[in-house]
C-alpha cells in the first residue's frame, strides 16, 4: 500500500475541502485571461476596447494597459491585506475558524464583482475576494501540514497547487463557453463569466464548517483531551490506539518544550539567527515563486498568442488557454507521488532551471515568428504553434515544481510558536511578487515586446541559484524536528542520519 496506508476517508475529505479553497483562488486568477478577450462586452464596458466602424473590429484603447494595471492587481492587493490579517486571527480564533471567515469574505467579494458596473466596484469586489484568498492561501497549506502524518505531508500539500490549477482550468472553460455561447446579450456575457465564481465559493462556504480544529492548535490552547480526540478522529482510530497515543505524546512533548519559551515575538524573530534565516528564505522563495513569470502566462497568454504569434484570438485564443490549464492540471498530479520520493530541494532547483529554459525559448520563438511573419507565413505559423507548446511546457514544469513545493516547504519548516507570523510573512511576499508581475507585464509587453520574457528568464536563473544554496531538505521529518534542521551543524547531521535510518526502515517494511 505504501503511502496510501496513512490516508483515510476522513483525512481525504478534509484535504478536499482545503483544495476547494484553492480552487476559488485559482478561478479568480484564471478568469481574467478569457474575460480580457471579451472585447465587445467586458472590453467595451470597461474601456479596454472601442469599436472601429471602418475596420468593423474592436481596437485597443490608449488606456488599455493602464486599466489592466489597475484591475489585475486589485485582487493581489487584497491578498496582501489578507496575509497580514492572518497574524491577528490564526492563533486567536484558530485555523478552521479563520478559513470559515475567509469563505464568507470570498462570497461577499464574488457578489460585488457580479453586480459591478464600473472599474471602482469591479476592483472593490476583486479586492474583497483577494482578502479572502490571502487568508485561505496562507492557512490551507498550514492546516494540512498540521493534520497530515509526516509520511504523506508533502503529498497532501500538493492538493493546494492542484486546486489552483483546477480552478484556473474551470474558470477558463466556463468563461470560454460564455464567450462562445452568449453572443447577443453582451452584458450577460461578462456578468455570467464572473458569476461562475459562485460555484466554488458556495461549495467552500458550505463545506468549510466540517473542518475540525487542528490538534496542534488545541494543544497550543492547553486543550489536551480535545486534541487527543481530534487526532484520533482525523486518523480514523480510537483515542487509545497505540499509534495515536504515540503520535500524540510525541507531539505534545515537543510542543510543550517549544511553548515553554512562549509565542515568538517580532523582536525574537528578527534577533534569533536560525529563525530569521528561515523567514528570509521563505520570503524570497515566495517572491521568486511569482517573479519566474507564471502570472505573465496565466493572465496574458491569449494576448501573447494574438500579438506575437499571429494566432487568431477569436478562433483559438480562449480554447488554447483552456487546454493549457487542462494539461497543467493533469501533469501536476504526478507531483503528489514524487515529492515524497525526490524531495523538496531537487524539485525546486531543477524546476527553476526548466522554467528558465522555457522562458528563453518563448522569447526566441516570439522573436523569430515576429521577424518572418511577412516573408514566410508558413514557417511563422509553425514557430508560433511551437511557442504555444513551450508555454504549455512552462505551465507543466511550474505545476510540477514551484507551484507544488513552495507552500509545502513553508507550511512545514516553522515550529508552532512562530508559525503564524512566518506564514503570514511568506504569503505577504507571494502577493508582493504577484502584484509586481500582474501590474507590470502588460506595460512591459507594450514597450519591450517579447524581450519581457528574458526578464523572467533572469529570475528563473536567480531561483535556481537560490534553491541550490539556501534550501534544506525537509522530506520525512516531523514538524517538531524542523528546529534541528536549522540548528547547529551537529543537530542537522544527527537529523540527517535519523532520516536515513527511518527511510531504510520504511523500505524494509514495504518489502516485507
Amino acid at each position: 500500500m505504501g503511502k496510501l496506508q496513512y490516508i483515510n476517508k476522513r483525512l481525504l475529505f478534509y484535504t478536499i475541502i482545503c483544495g476547494i479553497g484553492s480552487i476559488v483562488y485559482g478561478w479568480e486568477v484564471g478568469m481574467l485571461n478569457i474575460i480580457y478577450s471579451m472585447r465587445a462586452s467586458f472590453g467595451a464596458k470597461f474601456g479596454l476596447y472601442e469599436f472601429n466602424p471602418q475596420k468593423k473590429i474592436f481596437d485597443e484603447t490608449e488606456d488599455k494597459n493602464l486599466i489592466e494595471m489597475i484591475v489585475t492587481p486589485s485582487f493581489t492587493v487584497g491578498g496582501i491585506i489578507g496575509s497580514i490579517l492572518i497574524l491577528y486571527i490564526i492563533d486567536r480564533i484558530g485555523r478552521s475558524n479563520s478559513l470559515r471567515l475567509g469563505s464568507i469574505i470570498y462570497m461577499a467579494g464574488v457578489i460585488v464583482q457580479v453586480c459591478c458596473n464600473n472599474i471602482f466596484t469591479l476592483c472593490l469586489g476583486r479586492f474583497i475576494a483577494g482578502v479572502a484568498s490571502g487568508i485561505a492561501l496562507g492557512i490551507c497549506p498550514l492546516y494540512l501540514a498540521e493534520i497530515a502524518p509526516k509520511q504523506v505531508r508533502g503529498t497532501l500539500g500538493i492538493v493546494n497547487p492542484l486546486g489552483l490549477q483546477l480552478g484556473m482550468l474551470f474558470s477558463c472553460l466556463f468563461d470560454t463557453l460564455c464567450l462562445k455561447l452568449i453572443t447577443k446579450n453582451m452584458s450577460a456575457q461578462w456578468r455570467t463569466a464572473f458569476a461562475g465564481l459562485l460555484i466554488p465559493a458556495t461549495l467552500f462556504l458550505l463545506l468549510v464548517w466540517f473542518l475540525p480544529e487542528t490538534p496542534r492548535f488545541l494543544l497550543l490552547k492547553n486543550k489536551e483531551d480535545q486534541a487527543l480526540k481530534t487526532l484520533a478522529k482525523i486518523r480514523g482510530q480510537g483515542d487509545c490506539h497505540p499509534s495515536v497515543v504515540e503520535e500524540f505524546n510525541e507531539m505534545n512533548a515537543r510542543l510543550k518544550q517549544e511553548l515553554s519559551e512562549g509565542i515568538c515575538s517580532w523582536k525574537e524573530l528578527v534577533q534569533t539567527k536560525n529563525i530569521f534565516y528561515r523567514v528570509v528564505i521563505v520570503s524570497i522563495l515566495q517572491l521568486l515563486h511569482m517573479l519566474v513569470g507564471v502570472n505573465a502566462i496565466g493572465y496574458y497568454s491569449t494576448q501573447i498568442y494574438s500579438k506575437y504569434l499571429g494566432i487568431s484570438l477569436a478562433k483559438y485564443g480562449a480554447w488554447l488557454a483552456t487546454l493549457q490549464n487542462l494539461i497543467s492540471f493533469i501533469c501536476t498530479l504526478p507531483a503528489m507521488r514524487y515529492i515524497e520520493n525526490v524531495g523538496r530541494k531537487p524539485i525546486l532547483k531543477w524546476g527553476a532551471f526548466g522554467l528558465g529554459v522555457c522562458m528563453v525559448s518563448i522569447y526566441a520563438l516570439c522573436h523569430i515568428t515576429d521577424s518572418i511573419k511577412d516573408s514566410n507565413k508558413g514557417l511563422s505559423q509553425l514557430t508560433g504553434w511551437l511557442c504555444v507548446l513551450i508555454m504549455y511546457l512552462f505551465s507543466v514544469i511550474y505545476g510540477w515544481s514551484w507551484s507544488s513545493v513552495v507552500f509545502v516547504w513553508q507550511a512545514e519548516v516553522f515550529p508552532i510558536r512562530m508559525r503564524a507570523k512566518a506564514n503570514s510573512v511568506g504569503t505577504f511576499f507571494q502577493y508582493i511578487g504577484s502584484l509586481i508581475v500582474g501590474s507590470t507585464t502588460t506595460t512591459l509587453m507594450k514597450y519591450l515586446s517579447f524581450y519581457t520574457f528574458l526578464i523572467y528568464a533572469g529570475f528563473c536563473l536567480i531561483s535556481f541559484i537560490f534553491a541550490s544554496l539556501c534550501v534544506r531538505e525537509t522530506k520525512g521529518l516531523s514538524l517538531e524536528e524542523m528546529e534541528q534542521l536549522y540548528g547547529d551543524s551537529k543537530s542537522a547531521d544527527e537529523l540527517k542520519v535519523k532520516r536515513e535510518i527511518d527511510e531504510k526502515k520504511a523500505v524494509n517494511n514495504v518489502e516485507s
